[in-house]
């Protein structure tokens, strides 16, 4: 079973955009800022000084990167995945950082103690199967007594009548709720049978494990997340865009990633723009799919914050 985790929450990922903005800010400050110099040293002032490449173009990056957007690279599927079943956790076989194919084993779990309560289980059904069985005597019983006195009313009073008309509604009750409980052992007779042969947690899909929940030996219930899966090398960049920006963006539209710890610059293309302005952020959200070349894909990580740049369009002159 998975748990399907969709791309960050629109307030967590506003914070997330502040934060990285201001750390972007004290960054671009540091680079702009000369070093001080100590007031006693006298040096003679160059007539003229060659400027100084900006520390992007050192970089190999484009110095309009500073124009960029913020933004932060996700993967494509992220799903927290969970048991099938319950038990103890007999081993995990995968660490932070693995690389899984579909299919693949996750985690084992020990069922003995899912074996019991199956056991249990179906000792609750065969009790409720014997109420059921008595109830359903006492209902013939009743309404055959009610059948006979109402062929002969003329032998028994008013009240033999309502007294046998109110047993064969009241036996009719206890059937159906004691039918009801066989029905509810039963269903859960089948899901712990089904959890006894549900012992293996796989991969849903390929890719990495970016976290891992708990260890071996734990107590694992339905829905409790054992580790968290990302899809490997198809990711994408989500961004915060201005409204005004924004409505010159369309899916198709080229642009270039900035990784400015990294010193990097990715292609990727637009594929996602929000319909409506964020809430929290007042941004319009974006998201562009990233296309490294193979040499770069190992360097790229899930959380890293960038600055993302519209190519220019044909009907706007290049910078």
């Amino acid at each position: 079973m998975v748990s399907s985790r969709a791309l960050p929450r629109p307030v967590v990922f506003a914070a997330l955009l502040l934060e990285a903005a201001a750390a972007l800010s004290g960054c671009r400050d540091r680079e702009a800022s000369p070093p001080s110099v100590p007031q006693d040293a006298a040096a003679p002032r160059p007539a003229a000084a060659p400027a100084r490449p900006d520390a992007a173009v050192a970089r190999g990056m484009d110095p309009g990167a500073a124009r960029g957007w913020v933004g932060v690279i996700v993967a494509r599927e992220s799903v927290d995945v969970t048991a099938d079943s319950q038990g103890r956790l007999a081993a995990i076989h995968v660490k932070i950082g693995d690389q899984v194919q579909r299919g693949d084993r996750i985690a084992t779990l020990d069922t003995r103690v899912v074996a019991q309560d199956l056991e249990m289980a179906r000792a609750s059904l065969r009790s409720a199967e014997a109420d059921a069985a008595r109830a359903a005597a006492e209902a013939a019983e009743a309404k055959q007594r009610n059948d006979r006195r109402k062929a002969n009313p003329d032998f028994f009073s008013k009240e033999d009548l309502a007294q046998a008309e109110l047993q064969t509604k009241t036996s009719a009750s206890s059937l159906d709720a004691a039918q009801a409980r066989v029905g509810e052992q039963r269903a859960r007779v089948r899901q712990l049978q089904a959890s006894v042969g549900q012992n293996e947690v796989r991969a849903p899909f390929a890719g990495r494990i970016a976290e891992r929940f708990v260890d071996a030996g734990a107590i694992v219930s339905l829905g409790r997340p054992i580790v968290r899966l990302i899809s490997g090398g198809d990711l994408l960049v989500r961004a915060a865009v201005p409204p005004e920006q924004a409505r010159s963006l369309a899916v198709g539209r080229p642009v270039t990633v900035h990784i400015r710890t990294l010193g990097l610059s990715v292609p990727g293309r637009i594929e996602r723009v929000a319909p409506e302005i964020d809430a929290a952020s007042q941004m319009i959200l974006i998201e562009a799919h990233l296309d490294p070349p193979a040499e770069v894909v190992p360097r790229l990580q899930t959380g890293l914050v960038v600055e993302v740049e519209a190519a220019a369009s044909a009907s706007t002159p290049s910078r």
